[in-house]
């Protein structure tokens, strides 16, 4: 996917990777600082963006339905980062709890630093993970 973060920095087209329930995979181009579909049965995602790779609040509400419908890892990157929810066991209502009020703090974060900061804190009770690393 490095090569399509590459392209979405360069034109904020971004792209999706879609990891499919027997192991293939189909990588997805979508419009500029978006990228949606009707998700098919998988395990895993990664969609490419134009500035930092964490997730917006609209990524988080998608990850939340990608969790309940059985996927496994969901992930944001770009040239330099990448940062994935993922889970160690099954989507729990504590959980989802958690990922909504994330959605909320968020969507009000004001600046990058505040952003940052959630992120920083964040913990899930139960089976999610959250995980940024360097490429």
């Amino acid at each position: 996917m490095l090569n399509y973060a590459s392209r979405t920095i360069n034109s904020d087209v971004e792209f999706m990777n879609i990891v499919l329930s027997d192991g293939s995979y189909i990588i997805l181009e979508g419009d500029e600082r978006k990228v949606s579909i009707p998700f098919p049965k998988g395990i895993a995602t990664t969609h490419t963006h134009p500035g930092i790779c964490l997730f917006s609040h609209k990524d988080l509400e998608t990850a939340d339905h990608l969790f309940s419908i059985g996927y496994a890892v969901v992930s944001v990157m770009n040239t330099t980062c990448i940062s994935s929810l993922y889970r160690r066991g099954v989507y729990t209502l504590d959980d989802k709890l958690v990922l909504k009020n994330l959605v909320n703090k968020v969507k009000k974060a004001k600046n990058l630093e505040e952003l940052m900061s959630i992120y920083r804190n964040l913990t899930f009770p139960n089976y999610l993970k959250f995980v940024t690393y360097s490429i």
